[in-house]
């Protein structure tokens, strides 16, 4: 059996269930593997659109997501989304041919060659490795998997010459690794609860590292009395509803008021990146005591510094710290955090702009069903939602933010549909954006099912021409020609239409949440160039 299809039944073991590409000659030895394991394939219509959705697919079902991509222009062409997922710590592993042995470093030529591919991976990776050896395939792949149970989740890149791919090779046998989980250290644990214990006034900060701890998350919380405010990545990490939700309000004068005013703020899971005050710019004040936790311990005293710094896994250093505070008998005194809570979430200074977009968003979220996922894009109406639409659920909100390239919406949307079938997907996207990758409109039509993508259009580039205007510069490149998005979402054999009031969003997005097939819903911003076009 070749090394192709030894690799895929190796995959299989770690419960590898789907793998996001585009088939080629240099590939196929993967792809025998694929068929005769059962694997489900999906492909993309370009390879960014494979990492993308892989990255999409690993966000909604916990898992790797696994992109098989042929050589030089192939893998390079997801360079982006592995970027995306380096960025927002996303497990995904990248399986590409590489260059014939014989030629590889030659500088001969031969078709999708680059001078070194596996290095031009190192920056965007964990690890990024030519393998010629299945020992060496079996062992950097138990590493990989065996990391992103208990590290800070990356992309692995392995590179296989298609040479290679091809040899008759044994079985390639699963190699046991296992790696300690991360806990806070007895002493650590101990600075934490003496500190607890002599502060009145803690909050929570929750970023993306804390999304999958929500239940022990919340029962700190709770054992605390401590307001909770999440950043983008960590939207639901609390229900909308919760009495101790401060929101995603970590730009605002709200959310900074309430840290200002802690005596302690824990904050777990989170770089403080920019982007998370992005909406304002205003930067997060030092708090006058902090503790941060995450598993990268660069993170610890980057920014903002902490007094005490845990390495720890989130929901680990939560659960044993409730059980702490449990055993010396701690009691909370912070009787108003629920009321400053709700004073924190009510204190946001919106622009104009996003106040416009509050109608739109609010027929959005009426109609928008309790299992549904949300995928959004780098659009005006996206960045109101982002801190404006309620938002019950964890990890299933998907805004990446953190890299913020344009497109991402559809394609990680559909990886999220392939991960959980059953569940309406629903992507916002702008006109100008959608184009990066409207191609993958054809994809979404091969999974079906519902997916909905709603398509804020206002001819061209809105937020990039908003900038040149409050730079007092010419405007250049941004307004964009503008097409008839339904006609060509109708060419791709979805269900469009276009809308100009909420009234009709309403009446649209009701209707397309009841259909089995993708739909596309193009919404015409008032006042826009669109609207008068």
């Amino acid at each position: 059996m070749s090394f192709g299809s030894q690799a895929m039944k190796l995959l299989k073991q770690y419960d590898v269930d789907t793998i996001f590409g585009i088939p080629g000659v240099h590939t196929i030895e993967y792809y025998r593997g694929i068929t005769e394991t059962g694997i489900k394939g999906i492909v993309p219509r370009h390879e960014q659109g494979a990492g993308f959705m892989a990255d999409g697919y690993a966000r909604i079902s916990g898992k790797p997501g696994v992109c098989v991509l042929v050589s030089g222009p192939g893998v390079l062409n997801a360079a982006t989304p592995i970027a995306q997922a380096w960025h927002d710590s996303i497990p995904m592993l990248v399986l590409a041919a590489s260059t014939e042995s014989e030629l590889s470093g030659k500088n001969r030529g031969p078709l999708h060659d680059v001078p070194d591919q596996a290095g031009f991976f190192t920056q965007l990776t964990d690890a990024s490795v030519t393998v010629t050896d299945p020992d060496q395939f079996a062992e950097v792949v138990a590493q990989a998997f065996a990391s992103w149970k208990v590290n800070r989740a990356r992309p692995v890149h392995i590179s296989v010459p298609f040479d290679v791919l091809s040899k008759d090779v044994s079985e390639i046998k699963k190699v046991d690794v296992a790696l300690p989980a991360r806990h806070a250290s007895a002493d650590d644990l101990a600075k934490v609860v003496a500190k607890v214990g002599s502060s009145s006034k803690i909050v929570l900060i929750c970023g993306g590292g804390a999304n999958y701890a929500h239940k022990e998350i919340t029962a700190l919380a709770e054992k605390l009395n401590s307001p909770v405010i999440t950043t983008g990545n960590a939207r639901g990490l609390l229900p909308d509803w919760h009495r101790l939700n401060a929101g995603t309000t970590l730009p605002f004068s709200g959310g900074q008021s309430l840290i200002a005013a802690a005596d302690l703020v824990i904050a777990i899971g989170t770089e403080f990146s920019d982007v998370d005050i992005i909406y304002t710019g205003k930067r997060v004040p030092q708090p006058k005591s902090m503790i941060r936790v995450d598993l990268d311990a660069t993170q610890l005293q980057s920014g903002l510094k902490a007094d005490i710094g845990v390495i720890s896994d989130a929901a680990n250093f939560a659960k044993e710290l409730v059980a702490a505070l449990n055993a010396s008998g701690y009691t909370s005194a912070y009787e108003s955090a629920a009321t400053e809570a709700a004073t924190a979430r009510g204190d946001i200074g919106w622009t104009n702009q996003s106040r416009s977009h509050f109608e739109w968003l609010d027929v959005i979220s009426e109609v928008m069903p309790d299992n549904a996922i949300v995928s959004i894009d780098s659009t005006q109406l996206a960045y109101t939602a982002h801190h404006y639409t309620p938002w019950s659920t964890p990890k299933r909100w998907l805004a990446p933010y953190g890299l913020g390239t344009l497109g991402p919406a559809l394609p990680m949307g559909i990886g999220a549909k392939v991960a959980a079938p059953k569940d309406p997907v629903v992507i916002i996207a702008g006109d100008g954006g959608v184009l990066f990758t409207i191609s993958e409109l054809a994809t979404a039509r091969d999974v079906s099912g519902t997916i909905v993508t709603i398509i804020w259009d206002n001819a061209g580039y809105g937020e990039i021409r908003d900038s040149f205007d409050r730079a007092k510069a010419d405007r250049n490149g941004v307004d964009i020609s503008s097409f008839d998005l339904t006609v060509v979402a109708q060419g791709f054999g979805m269900n469009a239409s276009r809308v100009r009031t909420p009234a009709e969003l309403h009446s649209q997005f009701k209707k397309a949440l009841t259909m089995k097939t993708p739909s596309v819903i193009v919404v015409t911003e008032p006042g826009s160039p669109a609207d008068i076009k």
